[in-house]
């Protein structure tokens, strides 16, 4: 009797937040993740058995770069997936029947949710924002947010998570709190190639380093301009092509936990997202970034980094220009910024596990219950 978790592919903020759900539950729970984010991740995250089905059941948005959103395709690419998945509605209902699947997690693709209300399998939604509060400012989804309002509508429950917005929507909630990955400090493990390419920027200790996460698409900046910086040493996952200033080391993948190297580094430059922010607070890693107003959860996002200690935003010219210098001076000293708590790895987990043990996941609602 299966966990059939369904997680949303754009971008790696639903699937991190997922790993650090799901990887708690106990192995004797079968586990089956559907998605299409890539399966590197999950084999190297989900540290627990399971079985991934490589597929996408929302599109979430078609973007141009990290900070982009382009409106019209979006929109298409919706309409594509919603003909697509109503084509599909019996074959998943049987797929679903023949796991036998006992409870059904989304984050945040909605049609699943429909499938498993006609089966009478119990249906979590765990998000801090859905697709109809994504969608709502954009000009001709009308048609499009009637469709998802009426499928989340099979919630049985919505598990919030934390940097939330409001999603009115919902009569019945359990407020999570927080999912993120806590990490370790390993700076002493992270490589310069060569060590301290700038000499004005290596005082004792070495310069100052900074990630800079460009997420699945990159980030549209001028990475040329980093050497103007020579008091930090940049770091990255995806080299910006043949750009390669000499204060910039591009890292493997495999050199430790995501989580690791933020709780690792100095300070964090990137657009806002979930899994990014949540990271930043929860190893209190300070975070530089520019406005995402096109992308409505950037709302909530940009009011917890307002009250972060750590949170240094800057204008959206500002940050593709890399013009940094005076944000950069007012970056903390390492260790000086408290880390915010991050129960909902562990709450969200708990409720998964009391659902299929049995427990009606519309008994659930509330904040931290004791018990849950």
């Amino acid at each position: 009797m299966s966990v059939v978790a369904y997680v949303s592919g754009h971008g790696l903020g639903h699937a991190a937040r997922e790993v650090q759900i799901l990887r708690r539950l106990p192995e004797e729970i079968p586990l089956i993740v559907k998605t299409s984010s890539p399966a590197w991740f999950w084999e190297s995250e989900l540290t627990r058995p399971f079985t991934l089905i490589p597929e996408s059941y929302d599109v979430g948005c078609v973007q141009k770069d990290s900070i982009t959103i382009d409106i019209d395709a979006t929109r298409t690419a919706k309409c594509a997936m919603d003909i697509k998945n109503r084509a599909r509605f019996d074959a998943e209902r049987r797929w679903l029947e023949s796991v036998g699947a006992k409870v059904v997690v989304c984050d945040v693709a909605s049609f699943p949710l429909t499938v498993a209300r006609s089966l009478g399998i119990p249906a979590l939604l765990v998000a801090n924002f859905t697709w109809v509060d994504i969608y709502e400012p954009f000009a001709g989804f009308e048609a499009i947010l009637a469709r998802l309002r009426a499928a989340y509508g099979h919630a049985d429950l919505l598990i919030e998570t934390g940097l939330s917005l409001p999603m009115t929507y919902f009569p019945r909630r359990y407020k999570a709190g927080l999912v993120a990955r806590v990490g370790q400090d390993r700076r002493e493990k992270i490589p310069l190639t060569p060590p301290c390419r700038v000499p004005s920027g290596c005082g004792e200790g070495g310069p100052r380093l900074a990630l800079i996460y460009a997420g699945n698409w990159g980030l549209p900046i001028a990475w040329e301009r980093l050497k103007e910086f020579p008091d930090w040493h940049f770091l990255t996952l995806t080299p910006p092509g043949s750009v390669r200033p000499p204060n910039l080391t591009a890292l493997s993948r495999d050199l430790m936990p995501h989580e690791d190297l933020v709780a690792s580094v100095d300070l964090v430059i990137s657009k806002p997202g979930y899994g990014i922010v949540g990271e930043c607070l929860a190893n209190g890693t300070p975070l530089l970034y520019g406005p995402r107003t096109e992308f409505a959860e950037y709302l909530a996002l940009d009011a917890a980094l307002s009250d972060f200690p750590g949170g240094l935003k800057v204008s959206g010219e500002e940050f593709v220009q890399l013009r940094w210098k005076e944000t950069l001076r007012r970056v903390p000293a390492r260790g000086r910024v408290e880390r915010t708590s991050a129960p909902g790895g562990e709450r969200v987990r708990e409720c998964i596990e009391r659902v299929w043990h049995g427990a009606d996941p519309r008994t659930l609602d509330g904040y931290g219950v004791p018990g849950l």
